[in-house]
C-alpha cells in the first residue's frame, strides 16, 4: 500500500522542462529545478505530525511574493498560544510584540483597542479574535513570503528563528514552510536579489510567470 501512494505522489511531480519549486516536507527541503536538474536547495522547516499541523500534499503556483507581511494568526493559534500570554501581559503585549486586535476578517478591517474583549473568552475558545502582528524584525513572517493562493492558506515564508534549521528534525510549524534563505529563492525567482530591509508596510511584488510548487 505504501509503494501504490508513492507511486501516486510520484505520478504528480513534473516531468518536462521549465522552472518549478518542489518541497519535501518529511525530508524538510526544498529543491530548485531548472529543466529536470536540481540547481539548488535549502532545509526548511515543516508542519508537525499531528493531523492538524501537518503541511499538506498540493500542486499550486507562486504568483507573487509580499515583501515585510503582515502575519494574520489563525484562530486557533491565538486562542490556543497567544490568549493566554496576553491574560498574563496585558496591553504591553500588543505594544511590545507588534500586534494589533482587528475587527474582524474583513478586508480592510479596523484596528481595536485590544484590551475591548474578553481574552479569556477567547482563550477558552467561546470568542474568536483577529490577531496582526505588524512588519518588523519579531514577525513570524521575517522579510517575505512567497504566495501560492490556495483553501487551506498555506505558503513558504521566511522566519526570524533561524536556530530551527540546526536540528536534524524540523517540524515545527503549524502547515505552512519556512525557509532557510528566503532572499535566495527571492533571488532564483525573480531573477534579482529582492529587498531584505524591514519595512513598515506590506508590499505585494507579482511575479512575471508563475512558478509551479509541488509539496
Amino acid at each position: 500500500r505504501l509503494l501504490e501512494l508513492n507511486l501516486d505522489r510520484a505520478r504528480a511531480l513534473p516531468s518536462g522542462s521549465g522552472r518549478y519549486v518542489i518541497v519535501n516536507p518529511p525530508a524538510a527541503r526544498l529543491y530548485m529545478y531548472e529543466n529536470v536538474q536540481v540547481v539548488d536547495s535549502m532545509r526548511v522547516v515543516a508542519g508537525r505530525s499531528d493531523p492538524i499541523a501537518q503541511t499538506p500534499m498540493m500542486n499550486a503556483f507562486i504568483r507573487y511574493v509580499a515583501l515585510n507581511p503582515y502575519w494574520n494568526s489563525p484562530a486557533d493559534i491565538t486562542a490556543k498560544r497567544l490568549a493566554p500570554t496576553i491574560l498574563k501581559e496585558g496591553r504591553a503585549y500588543f505594544r511590545n510584540r507588534g500586534y494589533e486586535l482587528l475587527s474582524d476578517w474583513s478586508d480592510p478591517p479596523h484596528v481595536i483597542d485590544p484590551m475591548s474583549i474578553d481574552w479569556h473568552a477567547v482563550a477558552a475558545g467561546r470568542v474568536e479574535a483577529r490577531l496582526r502582528q505588524k512588519p518588523g524584525p519579531a514577525n513570524s513572517m521575517g522579510k517575505m513570503k512567497f504566495m501560492f493562493p490556495n483553501e487551506l492558506g498555506v505558503y513558504l515564508h521566511d522566519t526570524p528563528d533561524k536556530d530551527l534549521f540546526l536540528n536534524d528534525e524540523r517540524r515545527f510549524s503549524s502547515g505552512c514552510v519556512r525557509l532557510e534563505d528566503a532572499p535566495r529563492l527571492g533571488k532564483w525567482l525573480f531573477g534579482k536579489p529582492l529587498s531584505s530591509k524591514y519595512g513598515k508596510t506590506e508590499k505585494q511584488v507579482d511575479l512575471p510567470e508563475p512558478v509551479p510548487v509541488y509539496i
